[in-house]
Protein backbone atom coordinates (compact mmCIF):
# COMPACT_ATOMS: atom_id res chain seq x y z
CA UNK A 1 0.00 0.00 0.00
CA UNK A 2 1.10 3.63 -0.50
CA UNK A 3 1.29 6.50 1.97
CA UNK A 4 -1.97 8.40 2.46
CA UNK A 5 -1.59 11.38 4.79
CA UNK A 6 -5.25 11.64 5.79
CA UNK A 7 -5.61 7.91 6.42
CA UNK A 8 -2.39 7.82 8.43
CA UNK A 9 -3.53 10.78 10.57
CA UNK A 10 -6.40 8.66 11.93
CA UNK A 11 -4.18 5.70 12.86
CA UNK A 12 -4.45 6.55 16.56
CA UNK A 13 -8.22 6.06 16.49
CA UNK A 14 -7.83 2.76 14.61
CA UNK A 15 -5.33 1.70 17.24
CA UNK A 16 -7.78 2.55 20.04
CA UNK A 17 -10.46 0.44 18.34
CA UNK A 18 -8.09 -2.43 17.56
CA UNK A 19 -6.28 -2.61 20.90
CA UNK A 20 -8.28 -0.81 23.62
CA UNK A 21 -6.55 -2.80 26.35
CA UNK A 22 -3.22 -1.37 25.20
CA UNK A 23 -4.52 2.16 25.83
CA UNK A 24 -5.63 1.11 29.31
CA UNK A 25 -2.15 -0.35 29.91
CA UNK A 26 -0.60 2.94 28.80
CA UNK A 27 -2.95 4.83 31.12
CA UNK A 28 -1.83 2.55 33.96
CA UNK A 29 1.79 3.28 33.01
CA UNK A 30 1.02 7.00 33.16
CA UNK A 31 -0.43 6.58 36.66
CA UNK A 32 2.76 4.83 37.75
CA UNK A 33 4.78 7.61 36.11
CA UNK A 34 2.73 10.31 37.88
CA UNK A 35 3.21 8.50 41.20
CA UNK A 36 6.98 8.22 40.75
CA UNK A 37 7.15 11.81 39.53
CA UNK A 38 5.26 13.02 42.62
CA UNK A 39 7.48 10.94 44.89
CA UNK A 40 10.62 12.40 43.29
CA UNK A 41 9.55 15.99 42.67
CA UNK A 42 6.34 16.50 44.69
CA UNK A 43 7.95 18.95 47.09
CA UNK A 44 9.27 21.07 44.22
CA UNK A 45 5.87 20.96 42.50
CA UNK A 46 4.09 22.27 45.60
CA UNK A 47 6.70 25.02 45.91
CA UNK A 48 6.04 26.04 42.29
CA UNK A 49 2.25 26.07 42.80
CA UNK A 50 2.60 28.26 45.91
CA UNK A 51 5.05 30.67 44.26
CA UNK A 52 2.86 30.94 41.15
CA UNK A 53 -0.17 31.70 43.29
CA UNK A 54 1.75 34.41 45.18
CA UNK A 55 2.86 36.02 41.90
CA UNK A 56 -0.68 35.85 40.50
CA UNK A 57 -2.10 37.56 43.58
CA UNK A 58 0.60 40.23 43.60
CA UNK A 59 -0.18 43.45 41.74
CA UNK A 60 3.50 44.00 40.91
CA UNK A 61 5.55 40.81 41.33
CA UNK A 62 9.18 41.51 42.17
CA UNK A 63 12.16 40.18 40.26
CA UNK A 64 13.08 38.07 43.28
CA UNK A 65 9.65 36.37 43.14
CA UNK A 66 10.15 35.55 39.46
CA UNK A 67 13.70 34.37 40.14
CA UNK A 68 12.49 32.10 42.95
CA UNK A 69 9.84 30.63 40.64
CA UNK A 70 12.43 30.01 37.93
CA UNK A 71 14.79 28.36 40.42
CA UNK A 72 12.01 26.14 41.78
CA UNK A 73 11.01 25.11 38.25
CA UNK A 74 14.64 24.38 37.38
CA UNK A 75 15.01 22.23 40.50
CA UNK A 76 11.90 20.25 39.61
CA UNK A 77 12.99 19.74 36.00
CA UNK A 78 16.42 18.61 37.15
CA UNK A 79 14.74 15.85 39.13
CA UNK A 80 11.97 14.99 36.67
CA UNK A 81 13.52 15.45 33.22
CA UNK A 82 15.53 12.18 33.10
CA UNK A 83 12.48 10.23 34.27
CA UNK A 84 10.25 12.00 31.73
CA UNK A 85 12.63 11.31 28.85
CA UNK A 86 12.84 7.62 29.71
CA UNK A 87 9.08 7.25 30.08
CA UNK A 88 8.51 9.10 26.80
CA UNK A 89 10.88 6.69 25.04
CA UNK A 90 9.05 3.68 26.52
CA UNK A 91 5.66 5.01 25.42
CA UNK A 92 6.88 6.06 21.96
CA UNK A 93 8.28 2.56 21.44
CA UNK A 94 5.01 1.00 22.66
CA UNK A 95 2.96 2.99 20.14
CA UNK A 96 5.40 2.15 17.35
CA UNK A 97 5.33 -1.53 18.35
CA UNK A 98 1.51 -1.57 18.31
CA UNK A 99 1.49 -0.33 14.70
CA UNK A 100 4.63 -1.92 13.24
CA UNK A 101 4.65 -5.22 15.18
CA UNK A 102 1.03 -5.58 16.33
CA UNK A 103 1.49 -9.26 17.14
CA UNK A 104 3.77 -8.38 20.11
CA UNK A 105 0.84 -7.62 22.43
CA UNK A 106 2.36 -8.66 25.76
CA UNK A 107 2.23 -6.04 28.54
CA UNK A 108 0.23 -3.68 26.32
CA UNK A 109 3.23 -3.39 23.98
CA UNK A 110 5.25 -1.85 26.82
CA UNK A 111 8.88 -2.90 27.22
CA UNK A 112 12.15 -1.53 28.55
CA UNK A 113 15.04 -2.73 26.43
CA UNK A 114 17.26 -1.90 23.49
CA UNK A 115 14.42 -0.56 21.35
CA UNK A 116 13.50 1.97 24.01
CA UNK A 117 17.12 2.99 24.63
CA UNK A 118 17.68 3.50 20.90
CA UNK A 119 14.58 5.68 20.70
CA UNK A 120 15.80 7.63 23.74
CA UNK A 121 19.15 8.24 22.03
CA UNK A 122 17.48 9.23 18.74
CA UNK A 123 15.10 11.59 20.57
CA UNK A 124 18.00 13.32 22.32
CA UNK A 125 19.86 13.78 19.03
CA UNK A 126 16.81 15.26 17.31
CA UNK A 127 16.19 17.51 20.33
CA UNK A 128 19.78 18.79 20.16
CA UNK A 129 19.43 19.54 16.44
CA UNK A 130 16.14 21.36 17.01
CA UNK A 131 17.62 23.25 19.96
CA UNK A 132 20.53 24.40 17.79
CA UNK A 133 18.19 25.71 15.09
CA UNK A 134 15.94 27.50 17.59
CA UNK A 135 18.88 29.06 19.42
CA UNK A 136 20.43 30.15 16.12
CA UNK A 137 17.20 31.85 15.06
CA UNK A 138 16.79 33.45 18.48
CA UNK A 139 20.36 34.78 18.39
CA UNK A 140 19.79 36.29 14.93
CA UNK A 141 16.59 38.00 16.05
CA UNK A 142 18.34 39.30 19.18
CA UNK A 143 21.14 40.80 17.07
CA UNK A 144 18.69 42.74 14.89
CA UNK A 145 16.65 43.90 17.89
CA UNK A 146 19.82 44.97 19.70
CA UNK A 147 21.05 46.91 16.67
CA UNK A 148 17.65 48.57 16.30
CA UNK A 149 17.72 49.66 19.95
CA UNK A 150 21.36 50.78 20.06
CA UNK A 151 21.36 52.61 16.72
CA UNK A 152 17.87 54.04 17.04
CA UNK A 153 17.00 52.35 13.74
CA UNK A 154 13.45 50.98 13.98
CA UNK A 155 13.61 49.78 10.37
CA UNK A 156 15.81 46.93 11.65
CA UNK A 157 12.75 45.49 13.40
CA UNK A 158 11.56 44.23 9.99
CA UNK A 159 14.67 42.04 9.46
CA UNK A 160 14.21 40.80 13.05
CA UNK A 161 10.63 39.75 12.29
CA UNK A 162 11.69 38.13 9.01
CA UNK A 163 14.53 36.31 10.79
CA UNK A 164 12.08 35.05 13.41
CA UNK A 165 9.65 33.81 10.77
CA UNK A 166 12.50 32.25 8.80
CA UNK A 167 13.81 30.49 11.90
CA UNK A 168 10.35 29.14 12.69
CA UNK A 169 9.97 27.89 9.11
CA UNK A 170 13.35 26.15 9.24
CA UNK A 171 12.44 24.53 12.58
CA UNK A 172 9.14 23.21 11.17
CA UNK A 173 10.88 21.95 8.01
CA UNK A 174 13.54 20.18 10.06
CA UNK A 175 10.95 18.68 12.42
CA UNK A 176 9.00 17.23 9.50
CA UNK A 177 12.12 15.88 7.80
CA UNK A 178 13.06 14.12 11.05
CA UNK A 179 9.50 13.11 11.99
CA UNK A 180 10.03 9.43 11.10
CA UNK A 181 13.17 9.01 13.22
CA UNK A 182 11.33 7.28 16.10
CA UNK A 183 9.36 4.67 14.09
CA UNK A 184 12.32 4.00 11.80
CA UNK A 185 14.68 3.66 14.76
CA UNK A 186 12.27 1.14 16.24
CA UNK A 187 11.59 -0.78 13.01
CA UNK A 188 15.16 -0.91 11.71
CA UNK A 189 16.82 -1.31 15.12
CA UNK A 190 19.31 1.50 14.63
CA UNK A 191 19.25 5.25 15.18
CA UNK A 192 17.78 6.34 11.86
CA UNK A 193 18.54 10.06 11.45
CA UNK A 194 19.85 9.79 7.88
CA UNK A 195 17.23 7.22 6.95
CA UNK A 196 14.39 9.48 8.08
CA UNK A 197 15.92 12.35 6.14
CA UNK A 198 15.99 10.23 2.99
CA UNK A 199 12.50 8.75 3.44
CA UNK A 200 10.81 12.11 4.01
CA UNK A 201 12.40 13.71 0.94
CA UNK A 202 9.67 15.02 -1.36
CA UNK A 203 6.96 14.29 1.23
CA UNK A 204 7.14 17.44 3.34
CA UNK A 205 3.61 18.74 2.70
CA UNK A 206 1.74 15.43 3.13
CA UNK A 207 3.63 14.72 6.37
CA UNK A 208 3.06 18.25 7.64
CA UNK A 209 -0.66 17.99 6.85
CA UNK A 210 -0.82 14.63 8.63
CA UNK A 211 0.93 16.05 11.71
CA UNK A 212 -1.33 19.12 11.81
CA UNK A 213 -4.48 16.99 11.47
CA UNK A 214 -3.31 14.62 14.21
CA UNK A 215 -2.41 17.59 16.41
CA UNK A 216 -5.83 19.18 15.96
CA UNK A 217 -7.54 15.89 16.86
CA UNK A 218 -5.33 15.55 19.93
CA UNK A 219 -6.28 19.08 21.03
CA UNK A 220 -9.97 18.28 20.54
CA UNK A 221 -9.59 15.19 22.73
CA UNK A 222 -7.82 17.33 25.32
CA UNK A 223 -10.61 19.91 25.16
CA UNK A 224 -13.26 17.24 25.67
CA UNK A 225 -11.21 15.87 28.53
CA UNK A 226 -11.00 19.29 30.18
CA UNK A 227 -14.80 19.54 29.98
CA UNK A 228 -15.07 16.15 31.70
CA UNK A 229 -12.47 16.91 34.36
CA UNK A 230 -13.78 20.41 35.25
CA UNK A 231 -16.66 19.22 37.47
CA UNK A 232 -14.38 16.61 39.05
CA UNK A 233 -11.88 19.33 39.91
CA UNK A 234 -14.68 21.34 41.50
CA UNK A 235 -15.58 18.33 43.63
CA UNK A 236 -12.12 17.03 44.52
CA UNK A 237 -9.91 20.08 43.92
CA UNK A 238 -7.37 18.77 41.39
CA UNK A 239 -3.75 19.88 41.72
CA UNK A 240 -4.95 23.35 42.72
CA UNK A 241 -5.89 21.86 46.08
CA UNK A 242 -2.15 21.64 46.82
CA UNK A 243 -1.88 25.43 46.79
CA UNK A 244 -1.06 26.63 50.26
CA UNK A 245 0.16 23.23 51.41
CA UNK A 246 3.06 23.93 53.71
CA UNK A 247 4.30 20.41 54.19
CA UNK A 248 6.61 18.73 51.68
CA UNK A 249 6.59 15.27 53.23
CA UNK A 250 5.21 13.06 50.46
CA UNK A 251 3.50 10.55 52.78
CA UNK A 252 1.72 13.36 54.65
CA UNK A 253 0.62 14.97 51.40
CA UNK A 254 -0.77 11.69 50.08
CA UNK A 255 -2.78 11.11 53.25
CA UNK A 256 -4.24 14.62 53.13
CA UNK A 257 -4.78 15.08 49.39
CA UNK A 258 -5.18 11.53 48.04
CA UNK A 259 -8.73 11.99 46.61
CA UNK A 260 -7.70 15.00 44.51
CA UNK A 261 -4.43 13.36 43.41
CA UNK A 262 -6.16 10.08 42.55
CA UNK A 263 -8.89 11.68 40.43
CA UNK A 264 -6.41 14.01 38.73
CA UNK A 265 -4.01 11.12 38.04
CA UNK A 266 -6.59 8.68 36.63
CA UNK A 267 -8.34 11.19 34.36
CA UNK A 268 -5.10 12.71 33.07
CA UNK A 269 -3.60 9.25 32.55
CA UNK A 270 -6.52 8.23 30.34
CA UNK A 271 -6.33 11.49 28.39
CA UNK A 272 -2.55 11.27 28.02
CA UNK A 273 -2.72 7.68 26.76
CA UNK A 274 -5.35 8.63 24.16
CA UNK A 275 -3.39 11.67 23.04
CA UNK A 276 -0.17 9.66 22.79
CA UNK A 277 -1.88 7.22 20.43
CA UNK A 278 -3.34 10.04 18.35
CA UNK A 279 -0.02 11.91 18.07
CA UNK A 280 2.51 9.07 17.73
CA UNK A 281 0.68 6.37 15.77
CA UNK A 282 0.32 8.37 12.51
CA UNK A 283 4.10 8.52 12.04
CA UNK A 284 4.45 4.75 12.35
CA UNK A 285 1.59 4.35 9.87
CA UNK A 286 3.30 6.83 7.53
CA UNK A 287 6.52 4.82 7.74
CA UNK A 288 4.69 1.61 6.81
CA UNK A 289 2.82 3.37 4.01
CA UNK A 290 5.97 4.81 2.46
CA UNK A 291 7.66 1.41 2.77
CA UNK A 292 4.63 -0.19 1.11
CA UNK A 293 3.95 -2.50 4.04
CA UNK A 294 0.25 -3.21 4.71
CA UNK A 295 -1.10 -2.29 8.16
CA UNK A 296 -3.20 -4.59 10.30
Amino acid sequence: MSFNATESAFEGFRLARRAPMALLAWAAAYIVFFAVFFAVAGGSLINIINLAEQIEQSAEPSMSDLTSLGQAYGAMMGLALPLSLLFSAVLTAAVARSVIRPEEKRFGYLRLGRDELRILGATLLVALLMFGVVMGGTALVSIFVGLAASMGAPFLILPAVLAGLGGAAVAVWLAVRLSLVAPMTFAEQKIAIKESWAMTKGRFWPLLGMAVLAGVMSMLVGLLGSIVIAPLNLIFGGLESLAGAEMTNIATLLVKFWPALLVWGVVNALLSAAQAAIIYAPFSAAYLGIKGVPRV
